[in-house]
């Protein structure tokens, strides 16, 4: 068979209403075709049929945001916390896409990407609520604020009941 053949297939499977994945296994199934071959197949038809959207990257205007909005000393770990949603909100991008555009920025300006140390902002808030720490307060910083997991966070908790018991037991 060739390529006209199999675009007349495709077509036909998606006036039959189709999507890719089935229109893929037909080819697979009843054409003898490769997995790989009928994806390229389809692939192919979709790109020249104008069926796929282009994939559109915001990097430069992101770049270009950061710069603009970010000097080399003010590029700190809360400008990136505050970076990445502004870009999500911004590009409509996902929070690993506005993340990868500040590892970029944090590139061109030649530094590590700052980042919140999440033992050391642990460690802070529990001296800052020296005796008056609230499990509940505790375990909403630490995911809203750090990114952590519940279970983690808990995990934490009780690293500070065993701290409070033990100073009480060496008193």
């Amino acid at each position: 068979m060739t390529t006209s053949d199999y675009n007349t297939i495709i077509a036909d499977l998606l006036t039959a209403d189709l999507d890719r994945d089935s229109i893929i296994i037909q080819l697979v199934t009843d054409h003898s075709v490769s997995i790989n071959k009928a994806t390229k197949l389809y692939g192919d038809y979709a790109r020249e049929n104008g069926l796929t959207a282009a994939i559109v990257s915001h990097k430069e205007d992101a770049l270009a945001l950061l710069k603009r909005t970010y000097s080399k000393k003010q590029w700190t770990a809360e400008a990136v916390k505050d970076a990445v949603i502004d870009m999500q909100e911004e590009y409509g991008v996902a929070e690993s896409t506005a993340r990868d555009y500040c590892k970029a920025y944090s590139k061109a300006l030649g530094v590590a990407l700052p980042i919140v140390d999440p033992r050391h902002a642990i460690f802070n808030w529990f001296i800052a609520h020296d005796g008056t720490a609230d499990k509940a307060e505790f375990i909403e910083f630490a995911v809203t604020e750090l990114g952590r997991s519940k279970s983690n966070a808990n995990e934490y908790w009780k690293g500070y009941e065993l701290h409070l018991v033990l100073v009480t037991a060496s008193k």
